[in-house]
């Protein structure tokens, strides 16, 4: 079921409605390797995102764990098939890397590598 948009404010709480969210993003974000607010709210929804990426965007934005939520040609739909018999093994991948970016996306985190980007 696709829904329509939804206000900000309720994106987190209109993503736990589902047990998985495909993560798309415009190829231009996977070329300068940027993220947006989507990626966050994903991981931070209660939800499992599979990612529509590519493999070394995915492992270098949210790490190796992450790399078994990818989507990718004739092994999608089984990768759909078995986060639907095994829900919890894969929320257990998306809480490690919750864990992961509470350390590494932190807003001192953040601040201090933007600092170290004016400065280069």
């Amino acid at each position: 079921e696709a829904l329509p948009p939804v206000p900000f404010a309720k994106v987190i709480e209109t993503m736990e409605r589902g047990l998985f969210n495909p993560v798309i993003y415009r190829p231009l974000f996977e070329h300068l390797h940027m993220v947006t607010c989507r990626t966050f709210e994903t991981i931070a929804g209660g939800t499992i995102p599979l990612f529509l990426l590519d493999r070394q965007y995915v492992k270098d934005v949210f790490g190796d764990a992450a790399l078994e939520l990818v989507l990718s040609g004739d092994k999608a739909s089984s990768t759909i098939e078995d986060v639907l018999e095994r829900p919890d093994y894969y929320a257990d991948i998306v809480h490690g890397i919750r864990k992961e970016f509470a350390k590494l996306h932190t807003p001192e985190v953040r601040l201090a590598r933007l600092i170290e980007i004016i400065e280069e």
